[in-house]
């Protein structure tokens, strides 16, 4: 029996997308790292972190910290390549301090890299309509009241379960979904399936030629 060989992921480019600074509770840059990967002829975004329980804005060192523990270590095995090609770990992450160096706002994203940024919300809406806010810089305070702001977004499930996406490149969407999802995470298990928060990135539309997307950065 033949053993099934796995195949290397191929990062073509890298996107980081920085946040409005009062987006969380501390008034740092936060970011969201997008590695583009190369799968059969086509490129997917991938976060560098994803998750379903929480929104996960980084800060620089997070970012660091995650390629560190996965990509950084895989490119010593070939089984990450940039472009096709062998990297070495420190040239590596000196292509991620560039595109630190270089990043954008969410709308910018998408009008030149085709790169689209939104909060998933989702949870038995029962459960959290009672919550409350245990940070003080949250714009609304209860849930209750972040559901009068942004119910127009709200689908309604049968099962009593509510849904809905914030595009981060709207004004006050990265503030409102980082607060709303703190309240969410407060009131369900980590390990219950039975509620998301996440961030998803999605390619809207992508140029046909974009400067620096694909280009390799100088260490």
């Amino acid at each position: 029996m033949k053993s099934q060989i796995t195949r290397p992921t191929d990062e073509v480019g890298r996107v980081v997308i920085h946040l409005p600074d009062d987006a969380m509770f501390y008034s740092h840059r936060s970011y969201i790292p997008v590695a583009i990967d190369s799968y059969d002829g086509g490129q997917t975004p991938t976060l560098l972190r994803p998750g379903d329980h929480g929104i996960s804005y980084m800060a620089q060192y997070e970012i660091f910290s995650t390629l560190c523990s996965d990509r950084a270590q895989r490119s010593v095995d070939h089984s990450l390549l940039v472009d096709g090609m062998p990297v070495t770990p420190e040239r590596y992450l000196g292509l991620w301090r560039a595109a630190i160096a270089e990043s954008v706002d969410p709308a910018v994203a998408v009008s030149v890299h085709g790169i689209q940024a939104v909060a998933v919300l989702r949870a038995p809406l029962a459960a959290v309509s009672q919550a409350k806010s245990s940070w003080t810089s949250c714009p609304f305070g209860t849930f209750a009241r972040f559901q009068a702001m942004y119910g127009h977004h709200f689908l309604y499930g049968a099962d009593g379960t509510f849904s809905l996406e914030l595009d981060l490149a709207l004004p006050g969407h990265a503030q409102a979904a980082y607060y709303a999802a703190s309240m969410m995470c407060n009131r369900f298990d980590r390990g219950c399936t039975s509620w998301q928060a996440s961030i998803a990135v999605r390619q809207v539309g992508v140029r046909r030629h974009q400067a620096g997307l694909f280009e390799i950065a100088e260490a």
